[in-house]
């Protein structure tokens, strides 16, 4: 899991690097349910008798990093957890931009759809599945909550989602979760910290690093006794229901497994469930205890001094770690059985005393057949008593009244689930980071794309594609194009071209393309590749696609980014006849940010104003002598931060220079109207000039000076109209 880039890779044959291949994946609302994620668990347990309908083998969580900014947008509310997916292809749990199941043949982007989140553990820093076979989905996570109570450091919590809400779904009534103030877990400073977590199958044991203070905790995970709720002390939580349980524990099963490490990261079980293996991410070091003794067996110098989490492969026996600065993942194989190992690393028997086995399991016969089975234990707290009381009911704001979820807004959910009326929402403009607006709310009224979301509104559109949200399902990129192919003959195939809402484009208009945009066109193809042309005739394909020298893709995307050096028409063709084609022309249309490029007035005292600025210089060129000559022309418009007052952008001489050559320079004037718009017209040129530059030089008004600020660029490029579609 890549907390930077809130992603998960899939590595693809990690043991052998001439066929390894890796898979980026995140989920559409990456900046609530899986941003800056630092830790992941799966559901590992194949065969727990649980029926196929009720068991989440092969689900796995994330454990997110953050108090719910939106990716720094948004003032923490502190509404954030694990959140769950599901591995099995066949649960709708991948989809593409809008929802749809996407394509098995890797074609478009993919992403993650999540199962269910709960949100009772900002800032989390680890998490763990427990392999337990008494729940009835076996949906059960420990996480290290790094937020706690504020005060005092960070807590352990119990999560079971038990029935997973599953894709579409935002109900989490049924789940329960379970505080642990008594474990104390302490992060440290530095942003990407990693505590690894892992649960013993048989001891029943959870063991979780705290950082700050080198130690590993061994915790009871079937101990401890309900003391209260938590909703009092912790008022952020998941569902308002009383079939949402939210409770404190105290009275748990724990002690100090280990202690003295140098900050402690990730944590990895052996398959014999013996040894416990711990990376220190200051030493660079991988060390084996053994858990019955605690006693050091050995440890590996790896060179990484940045270690977060480690796994070790069921298959292999590697053990795998990634390093957060190097940003790699590497691994240490095991030497083969027939090597001679060095004197260090020799299998050795057990440190643990056998005297000791025998008083302690005498200490159990005894105690247990007085007390009951479970009554002994070493790391029992006899004299403990649950604390009914509540010591501070003033440790959070509550921030999701109500419904207990996003907002008291009834226009967002009902109790029974997503409310229609959260249309409503789709108007709201108040998107600063302290506004009233609750990021959640749109995310839970179905909002995959808003104006107040982050990063394009909170789609994943490539650059300059602006999005519309499809309610509930995903949403819709202006810059994405589907193309598919309709075979006439071996040596005839038409292109066919739709927009991301799968809409088929007019053959004879073509596509209008703007600069300053990233396209991508997704060929659904795999037998016969598409190419973009820089000609009519099909003969030179254009090899400046990054990435792409052929300019050709085959069940696969091609993404170009439009700018100057785009031709001004491109055609899209799977075909080698001459004309069988799609066309793509660049629109020359320019819209300048304000106030650039600007015009500073220097004698004129009107509160607000200091000149005016060039808002659009649009190319409207028009042929000439049946397509024998042109006319280069540009509409211009002025405008002055919006004063109206005086006409301030009327009658105005805007003055440019037409260069038609390197030796042949034009200057012409207009007139603005009352709207600040005037035409700069060129004398016609040849058709065999293609393109014409324009360059604005000043403004001229009677009483007024104007000094033009010749650190902006402001010029615009006409091309022959001839060539240019019916529309």
């Amino acid at each position: 899991v890549n907390g930077n880039n809130h992603s998960v890779s899939i590595i693809v044959n990690s043991h052998d690097p001439s066929t390894q291949t890796s898979i980026s994946r995140r989920d559409r609302g990456y900046y609530h349910y899986m941003i800056n994620a630092t830790a992941l668990a799966f559901n590992t347990v194949a065969k727990s008798g649980r029926s196929d309908s009720q068991d989440t083998f092969n689900y796995w969580a994330v454990c997110n990093n953050n108090r719910n900014t939106y990716l720094d947008t948004k003032e923490p509310n502190y509404f954030m957890g694990p959140t769950l997916y599901n591995s099995d292809p066949n649960d709708s749990n991948l989809v593409n931009r809008a929802g749809k199941k996407c394509s098995v043949n890797g074609n478009e982007p993919c992403y993650f759809l999540h199962a269910d989140m709960l949100h009772e553990s900002p800032a989390c820093i680890g998490i763990a599945h427990d392999p337990e076979l008494r729940t009835g989905y076996g949906s059960v996570y420990w996480a290290f909550d790094s937020t706690g109570d504020r005060l005092t450091g960070g807590q352990l919590v119990r999560f079971d989602f038990r029935q997973p809400h599953g894709p579409g779904s935002m109900d989490h009534s049924t789940a329960a979760v379970r505080r642990f103030p008594e474990i104390k877990l302490q992060k440290g400073a530095g942003k990407h910290v990693h505590a690894g977590m892992v649960v013993h199958p048989t001891k029943r044991e959870l063991y979780v690093v705290s950082p700050e203070e080198g130690v590993i905790w061994a915790v009871g995970t079937d101990t401890g006794k309900y003391s209260r709720t938590a909703r009092e002390e912790y008022p952020i939580f998941s569902n308002k229901l009383p079939s949402f349980e939210y409770s404190i524990y105290e009275c748990v099963n724990r002690r100090i497994l280990l202690s003295n490490l140098n900050n402690p990261s990730g944590l990895a079980l052996s398959a014999d469930g013996l040894r416990l293996f711990v990376a220190e991410s200051n030493s660079g070091k991988i060390k084996s205890f053994e858990i019955d003794s605690g006693a050091l067996l050995g440890e590996i110098e790896t060179g990484y001094f940045h270690i977060k989490g480690i796994a070790i492969s069921p298959r292999t026996n590697r053990v795998h770690f990634v390093d957060s600065q190097q940003n790699v993942l590497a691994s240490v194989e095991p030497k083969p059985s027939t090597e001679t190992c060095q004197e260090s690393n020799k299998v050795v028997s057990t440190r643990v005393s056998q005297t000791f086995v025998k008083f302690r399991e005498n200490a159990r016969d005894v105690l247990d057949g007085i007390n009951g089975e479970g009554f002994f234990a070493l790391d029992k707290h006899y004299d403990c008593k649950v604390n009914p009381n509540i010591p501070n009911s003033t440790l959070f704001e509550q921030v999701h009244v109500g419904t207990g979820y996003a907002s008291n807004d009834t226009n967002v959910q009902s109790e029974a689930g997503m409310d229609a009326n959260a249309a409503l929402l789709a108007n709201r403009t108040d998107c600063s980071a302290t506004s009233d607006l609750n990021f959640d709310a749109l995310l839970l009224g179905g909002y995959y794309c808003h104006t107040c979301l982050p990063q394009n509104e909170g789609s994943s559109c490539d650059s300059g594609g602006k999005c519309t949200n499809l309610p509930w399902r995903g949403f819709s990129c202006d810059n994405e194009f589907l193309v598919s192919i309709e075979k006439k003959n071996a040596n005839n195939n038409l292109v066919v071209v739709r927009d991301s809402n799968g809409i088929k484009m007019n053959d004879s208009r073509g596509a209008s393309l703007a600069r300053g945009v990233t396209y991508r066109f997704t060929i659904n193809s795999t037998d016969v590749p598409v190419t973009l042309f820089e000609d009519k005739d099909l003969t030179i394909p254009w090899s400046t696609v990054p990435g792409n020298p052929l300019g050709s893709a085959l069940n696969g995307p091609l993404i170009f980014p439009v700018d100057e050096s785009t031709p001004r028409n491109l055609y899209l063709s799977s075909s080698i006849s001459a004309g069988n084609f799609f066309k793509l022309f660049v629109n020359t249309s320019s819209s300048f940010p304000t106030p650039a490029p600007s015009f500073e007035a220097t004698n004129v005292s009107i509160s607000g104003y200091d000149g005016v600025y060039i808002t659009t210089m649009q190319d409207i060129s028009q042929p000439r002598r049946n397509g024998k000559r042109w006319k280069p022309m540009v509409s211009i418009t002025l405008d002055s931060n919006g004063i109206t007052t005086n006409k301030l952008v009327q009658n105005i001489a805007i003055e440019g220079t037409f260069l038609t050559s390197a030796d042949n320079i034009r200057t012409r004037r207009c007139t603005t109207d009352a709207n600040g718009q005037c035409v700069l017209k060129c004398s016609t040129v040849k058709s065999t000039v293609d393109r014409v530059v324009l360059a604005m030089v000043n403004l001229f008004k009677t009483g007024v000076g104007y000094d033009p600020d010749y650190d902006l660029v402001s010029s615009i490029t006409t091309f022959n109209p001839n060539d240019e579609p019916s529309n």
